[in-house]
């Protein structure tokens, strides 16, 4: 089994809480906004589907970039739309790829039980049939009833204007039984034949089941036609997972957008990409130069392999000038670089020589090398991959977009030993740095980073430096170039702009210099040619600022280009003279017993009451069957509420015992701070109350409902472990309590990684923030075109002559500075390093959130942690447009 890292996790979460929001309010555009507002990204109007009767249809996009795992996702994703939309135990599942290679590779992991994807299908959904669009043309109904069945389809499978002409929407007698016993208000959902009767057709099956869809890569599906042929199918939900969602036409309802960070942290791709360019006329030494540094890497990884036991093969992607240029360029490798012939393939359109390799990874594959001209075989993916080198001087975007995917994905998802094991390379023949650096950027944008990830992603090398181990803006000296009295002085009188290691050897170039600057820089050298480089560095560093949209010209370097600390000490609890940060799980370690609590629901849940859509009556039979009874059609048809009484219909037997109904609610609860013993005890209390209130006499009435009731009871636990948490919290917050703030215990911005979602995208330019080149997750306008009150925070703080530096606190991040809740984290807006070497947090609050318990609450702990600091931190929480609360904070007043 594949363990989710944590950056899945979160996706996960924001799809689980925005597909119980549509379950219990029926409103895609509500839960969309609320998942947005907890993971503190900028307002997006929600786009319903242009289709009518769909138009309350749930449908959202998660945006992973590549090397992401998009497809483990979406096994899990089926799961959560299955339990928390549907309220289902098995339903059907269509999944969408964009061709019938990505078709092929998907439907074999999905079979296969011992891979994981196959895994996390059944964790997630139970019991699974996989079959593909041509084998769903004799799918059974047995086999719908008795488990989830996956259909792994092309769109272009049900993309179709005329339906005569596709065997999905013509009459099949497989699907006869499907159509049998429908219930009455179905019929009108269904396509009709020239008889009127319902075609029994595999789209028939699917209307009648309510597919959750599944699209991967769904920018290649995108169109209005495609929203029409899905829309055929009557889907209960689409769910999207792409790197680039649509921004224009058709555009896509990104809840979730996983960034370049997140999967560094979590090890799934190889970054940076280090860059080596030379001049068209040389393209045989850079080919010489790429091979020698696969030669480097393999040797790092047969290291490697005798510390770990993990095989590793790196491999070169050579992209040739043109296809008849492919076999000539194998032979030269051969003869000139003696490499063996079988260890290069060819991968062209007309020259597929990968098809037949049954697993690259293998340690029998010989294949180091594989050529090919604009772009690699279909559904092909080997994290081998390592080194792209590029003897092609004009390329096509989409051919450098595709080879460039191809390099990053890191082997086993796990850090290597060696750091340059954890890169990427990148070779290319240009007589134009910049032109090279923006096809780069351009290319890891199309796989899913943005402008400002993949500026901190790209690396450029000097020319004639073998990449391994290059920093970035950094030059390596031999022992004795560097003067260190000359460096000393230098370093100095460049204010902040380099940084010279007269150990170590090395200059970095943090920001561009003008030609006196880097005059001064060049004489900490000895020879001339070691100032040559220098100034080399200089002008690569300079051209480099001009690709990722800045003007090449000399700045003030920020406080983190300067390696100024950025200390700020965090709320502990001491604990036999040991400090530990304070987090949730101080909160819940005294014992409290669930079974003492009430059991009462809301009264607002009713299991009687069941919802509502174009019929109006669903019950069980004296002989425990689902029956109906069609009644009037609802004046505003609710979706969801359709949505579940069709699937209650199609639910199967429920003739439960009471002790299997807690055994079930128990499964599918999560709670794992309480004993098993206290849960069913408790559980049993609400189904007992349940009975009695209502005069339920079958417990089947309530196995009916049993996904209802789970949300009721998980919500219900949920309020009374808030209750015992909040007793501890506030036991905490008391004079003499274990918490106490310490210089020991303190997060270093300068030591962490700041990797916002999106940057500030305004016009203004601000001086003081700690990280260059923006703030991040800093919006500068409402969706009216107001200034946001957080941007005039910004402002105000960016102005204020006690401030030295500040950046904003990124939400929900592992690098950012956090205080502990009753409930949750809590994120301050705004951290500033004061002149007299204090810590302020702002966390500004609007003035009809300012009085709220949540913010009273964080206001509490925040006077608690500058309580605790002697003088150390400061706290405030401005509100109403008014920031001179911030002023009297540091001024003392």
């Amino acid at each position: 089994m594949m363990q989710l890292k944590d950056y899945q996790v979160r996706v996960l979460d924001s799809l689980r809480e925005f597909l119980k929001e549509c379950s219990k309010s029926g409103q895609p555009a509500t839960a969309f906004q609320r998942v947005l507002r907890q993971n503190g990204s900028p307002y997006m109007p929600y786009l319903a589907v242009s289709i009518p009767e769909l138009a309350q249809l749930p449908y959202v996009c998660l945006r992973v970039p590549t090397g992401g795992g998009k497809t483990l996702l979406a096994c899990y994703a089926a799961g959560l739309a299955k339990d928390h939309l549907l309220q289902a135990e098995r339903a059907v599942v269509l999944w969408l790829v964009p061709s019938n290679a990505i078709l092929d590779q998907t439907a074999k992991a999905l079979r296969d039980r011992h891979h994981p994807y196959r895994q996390a299908l059944e964790m997630a959904c139970g019991s699974v049939e996989v079959l593909t669009i041509q084998e769903a043309l004799h799918l059974s109904r047995a086999t719908v009833d008795g488990q989830t069945v996956v259909i792994v389809a092309t769109i272009q499978s049900f993309r179709v204007e005329d339906t005569t002409g596709r065997k999905v929407y013509e009459q099949n007698g497989a699907f006869s039984e499907h159509m049998l016993n429908l219930p009455a208000d179905r019929l009108a959902d269904l396509q009709p034949g020239p008889d009127g009767k319902p075609v029994p057709s595999l789209v028939n099956m699917l209307r009648l089941r309510r597919p959750i869809v599944i699209v991967d890569e769904a920018h290649n599906a995108r169109t209005e036609l495609s929203f029409t042929t899905l829309g055929n199918l009557l889907p209960s939900c689409i769910v999207e997972f792409t790197a680039t969602p649509a921004r224009t036409k058709q555009p896509s309802n990104v809840l979730h957008h996983v960034s370049a960070s997140e999967l560094k942290a979590a090890n799934m791709v190889k970054l940076p990409l280090r860059v080596i360019t030379r001049h068209p006329s040389q393209r045989n030494e850079l080919l010489a130069d790429a091979i020698t540094l696969l030669a480097d890497l393999e040797k790092l990884a047969q290291a490697e392999a005798q510390q770990t036991g993990d095989y590793l093969r790196p491999i070169m992607l050579i992209q040739a000038e043109r296809v008849d240029a492919c076999a000539p360029l194998r032979e030269r490798m051969v003869t000139d670089f003696n490499i063996p012939k079988d260890q290069v393939k060819i991968s062209t359109g007309s020259i597929e020589e990968l098809k037949d390799i049954v697993d690259i990874a293998s340690p029998k594959c010989p294949v180091r090398f594989v050529i090919t001209v604009q772009r690699l075989r279909e559904g092909w993916d080997c994290p081998f991959a390592y080194v792209l080198c590029s003897l092609k001087e004009t390329r096509s975007a989409t051919a450098i977009e595709q080879i460039v995917g191809r390099i990053l994905r890191l082997p086993g998802a796990q850090a290597k030993g060696h750091p340059d094991l954890n890169c990427s390379y990148a070779f290319s023949v240009s007589d134009s740095l910049p032109d090279v650096l923006n096809e780069l950027r351009e290319a890891l944008e199309s796989n899913g980073f943005t402008t400002a990830e993949a500026q901190r992603i790209i690396i450029p090398v000097v020319q004639g430096t073998l990449p391994l181990g290059a920093q970035p803006k950094m030059v390596q000296f031999a022992p004795g170039q560097i003067d260190p009295v000359v460096a000393q002085a230098q370093q100095a009188a460049l204010g902040g702009k380099v940084h010279i290691d007269t150990v170590a050897g090395t200059i970095t170039v943090n920001v561009p210099l003008d030609d006196v600057e880097t005059q001064k820089l060049a004489s900490c050298v000895i020879t001339s040619e070691a100032q040559a480089k220098v100034k080399e560095m200089v002008a690569l560093v300079a051209e480099t600022d001009k690709a990722f949209g800045g003007i090449g010209q000399t700045r003030v370097p920020s406080p983190y280009e300067r390696r100024l600390d950025f200390k700020v000490p965090l709320l502990c609890v001491l604990e036999n003279g040991t400090l530990f940060e304070f987090e949730s799980t101080f909160l819940i370690e005294h014992p409290w017993q669930l079974s003492a609590k009430d059991a009462s629901l809301s009264p607002n849940y009713n299991p009687l009451m069941r919802p509502v859509g174009k019929a109006g009556l669903v019950d069980v039979s004296a002989a425990g069957k689902v029956v109906t009874n069609v009644m009037r059609e609802a004046p505003n048809v609710d979706f969801v509420g359709t949505l579940h009484q069709q699937v209650f219909q199609l639910g199967g037997p429920n003739d439960w015992t009471v002790e299997e109904l807690i055994g079930w609610l128990d499964k599918h609860i999560l709670h794992q701070d309480i004993p098993e013993s206290e849960s069913a005890e408790f559980l049993r209390k609400v189904i007992h109350g349940l009975m009695g209130k209502f005069g339920i006499t079958d417990v089947g009435m309530l196995v009916l409902d049993r996904y209802r009731l789970r949300d009721e009871v998980e919500t219900r636990i949920q309020a009374h472990r808030e209750g015992e948490r909040n007793t501890a919290y506030q036991q905490y917050l008391m004079p003499g309590s274990m918490l106490t703030v310490s210089t020991e215990h303190t997060i270093n911005f300068k030591e962490m990684g700041y990797e916002p979602s999106w940057l500030y995208d305004g016009a203004h330019q601000f001086n003081k923030h700690y990280f260059p080149p923006k703030p991040g997750q800093l919006s500068e306008r409402t969706p009216g075109g107001e200034l946001t009150e957080e941007f005039k925070c910004a402002f105000f703080i960016d102005n204020m002559t006690d401030v030295h530096f500040w950046v904003r606190n990124l939400p929900v991040k592992a690098s950012s500075f956090r205080l502990q809740t009753s409930k949750d984290w809590f994120y301050p807006d705004f951290l500033c390093q004061l002149t007299d070497g204090r810590v302020l947090a702002v966390e500004y609050k609007g003035e009809h959130f300012y009085s709220a318990d949540d913010a009273k609450e964080k206001r509490a702990v925040g006077a608690v942690w500058e309580s605790r600091s002697n003088g150390r931190c400061l706290f405030v929480m401005p509100t109403a447009g008014d920031f001179s609360s911030i002023t009297k904070k540091v001024g003392g007043g």
